[in-house]
């Protein structure tokens, strides 16, 4: 009845009454004394990302007075702890150590959320056999939501062996068991506690991937992923306001993209006139967000920026990125006025309405062979661009092409589910290496034109050492540019291989009748 074997120090229950009454118990002929010790009351908060990235990895950070620990839902194996000194909030406000190591390349930039607060009376027990020899410790914990005193959310068991005692342990096992207790993994513990406070780990996908039926008509077909992506748009809008993380955003404007694409790529699979009115109007929307996304994107890039330069030249950034910190905060607001503005209410509202409200009947094809053969258009005509481009080298050429690949990648990316998943990774796996490099060129340049630009808006004469280190950050900004560029012919000619001719031509060709 244990939960799992090997190096797991404990096992856990669930129990269906409330605590075990202390004394004697008989389990198979053999009894054992539950001998009560002193409770203990904590208060736990349980973090993680919006998105609910420590979750995907079977990962919990827990704070607990004055100790934050990463509790690993899954590996048999002690939590790492750490001293907490403030609320944590971002992967690099943790203290150093292991737990920052781990969680930074795993957050990256999204902040951390309680996501419970849970108040736990812990009761110990000693386990002691017929010779009142402790073979085992039993804590029963009843776990209370902090936020209201109500009835427990639910009271649990966990039971610890003790070496040499294995046999004993396992029969107190039974007995548990036999009283309504129900074996549970941690992992298993931790979705019952989110769901009894209303958290749904699952609930958000940035990039949700519809499960499509390929005879689906297409005009429905269509307005499923616009739905999809509509609630990606209006799960994040309200937080962009708050100002948690660059994400919500990041989030937000990717879904608007996705849905002007799809509009775009199928704008003669829907009526015309609505077309070209939410293509214009979502456009608008992504435009007033335009300044706020480039400032973040310049403000995450600072410690990178710094590390460029030699270190006698570092301090002399503090006035650009204060002077960036400072426009950051101007163009937030702007931002957020629009999109709580009437004109943005309006528009989500009536964009809803359409994405909700039934297509007229008309003569329509089922979305996979459509899917198949726009695929398979967008896929030649970038391979006839990167042809011309390994000849010309032209860089302009090159923003072009990277704007065919993004049209490309959602369109793999919108219909996933149509066609075999291995073959599909591969692919889109392939072409996010070219679409890497193909941004690599592109962001380079505009990083380039940027920082000249604000170097040309700081007050005189506080800026002139910040004018010199603004000036060898562009001059390491165009040699990194100029290498990618040199990078361009491999990362074509992998994505432009035989093998994957073929398997494009095998998947997305659909041949003339």
């Amino acid at each position: 009845m244990r939960i799992l074997r090997g190096k797991m120090k404990q096992w856990l229950y669930r129990l269906s009454d409330n605590l075990p009454a202390p004394g004697q118990i008989e389990v198979a002929s053999e009894s054992f004394t539950l001998l009560p010790e002193t409770g203990q009351q904590s208060h736990d908060i349980y973090y993680d990302s919006f998105d609910w990235r420590l979750y995907q990895q079977s990962l919990a950070l827990v704070s607990n007075k004055r100790t934050i620990y990463l509790a690993d839902l899954a590996a048999a194996e002690d939590s790492p702890k750490a001293p907490l000194r403030q609320r944590p909030t971002f992967a690099w406000n943790l203290p150093e150590g292991e737990i920052r190591e781990r969680l930074t390349p795993l957050l990256d930039v999204r902040a951390l959320l309680p996501q419970a607060e849970l108040t736990i009376y812990r009761t110990p027990y000693r386990v002691l056999n017929e010779d009142e020899k402790t073979v085992a410790r039993l804590v029963v914990e009843t776990i209370r939501p902090s936020t209201a005193d109500t009835l427990p959310l639910t009271t649990c068991a966990r039971l610890q062996p003790l070496r040499g005692y294995e046999a004993e342990t396992e029969r107190v096992a039974g007995w548990l068991v036999m009283q309504g207790a129900t074996a549970v993994t941690p992992l298993e513990w931790y979705k019952g506690i989110l769901t009894a406070v209303g958290k749904d780990p699952g609930e958000y996908i940035a990039k949700p991937r519809l499960a499509l039926d390929p005879a689906t008509l297409a005009p429905i077909a269509l307005k499923q992923l616009l739905r999809a992506e509509l609630e990606i748009i209006q799960t994040n809008l309200p937080y962009i306001s708050q100002d948690i993380d660059t994400e919500f955003l990041h989030d937000f404007r990717v879904a608007l993209r996705r849905s002007r694409s799809a509009l775009s790529q199928f704008k003669d699979v829907l009526p015309a006139e609505p077309v070209a009115r939410f293509r214009a109007d979502l456009k608008m929307v992504a435009q007033w967000t335009n300044d706020l996304r480039d400032l973040d994107v310049y403000l995450l890039a600072e410690p990178g920026y710094r590390a460029m330069l030699p270190d006698f030249m570092q301090a002399d950034m503090a006035l650009l990125f204060t002077y960036l910190r400072q426009k950051r905060k101007k163009a937030l607001r702007t931002a957020v006025s629009a999109l709580h503005s009437a004109t943005c209410q309006q528009i989500m509202a009536d964009w809803a309405a359409f994405l909700y409200t039934t297509t007229p009947a008309a003569p329509a094809n089922p979305i996979l062979p459509l899917a198949q053969r726009r695929i398979y258009k967008r896929y030649r005509r970038i391979i006839k661009q990167g042809q011309k481009i390994l000849l010309s080298g032209n860089e302009p050429e090159m923003h072009a092409l990277r704007i065919e690949c993004k049209k490309l990648r959602y369109l793999l990316e919108f219909f996933a589910t149509l066609f075999p998943p291995e073959e599909m990774t591969l692919l889109i796996g392939q072409l996010k290496t070219l679409q890497s490099n193909l941004g690599d060129i592109n962001d380079l340049h505009v990083q380039e034109a940027y920082l000249l630009r604000l170097a040309a808006e700081l007050p005189l004469p506080q800026s002139r050492a910040t004018l010199l280190a603004v000036g060898a950050l562009v001059a390491h900004l165009h040699q990194q540019r100029a290498q990618a560029r040199d990078k361009f012919s491999d990362a074509f000619t992998q994505f432009a291989t035989p093998e994957n001719r073929r398997l494009f031509k095998k998947l997305f060709k659909v041949e003339s009748t």
